[in-house]
């Protein structure tokens, strides 16, 4: 009995650490995918004159430089006086 118990507890414990690894990784895969925000882009380069844009960006300093999808213009986020003038940075899509 005890030499069962020598060979089995080693498997049973390399099993529930191998699930709960692979769970862990699929927790943290769909945390780093973030919904669409709406952020901003400048008209004629004005952090005054903004216009919505909705995109996967994030004010954490990653790079590259979070740019609208539709026209490649930087995105901003708007600051406290309404400003978009917060400079955004683009999660992976992956």
């Amino acid at each position: 009995m005890n030499t069962i118990v020598k060979m089995i507890l080693p498997a049973a414990v390399f099993v529930l650490a191998s699930a709960g690894a692979v769970g862990t990784k699929a927790e943290r895969d769909n945390a780093s995918k973030k919904a669409l925000t709406t952020e901003w882009i400048q008209i004629n380069n004005s952090p005054n004159q903004c216009e919505e844009r909705e995109v996967n960006c994030t004010p954490d300093n990653i790079a590259p430089i979070c740019t609208a999808d539709s026209d490649n213009k930087q995105v901003f986020r708007k600051n406290a006086a309404g400003q978009c003038s917060v400079q955004l940075y683009k999660l992976d899509d992956n």
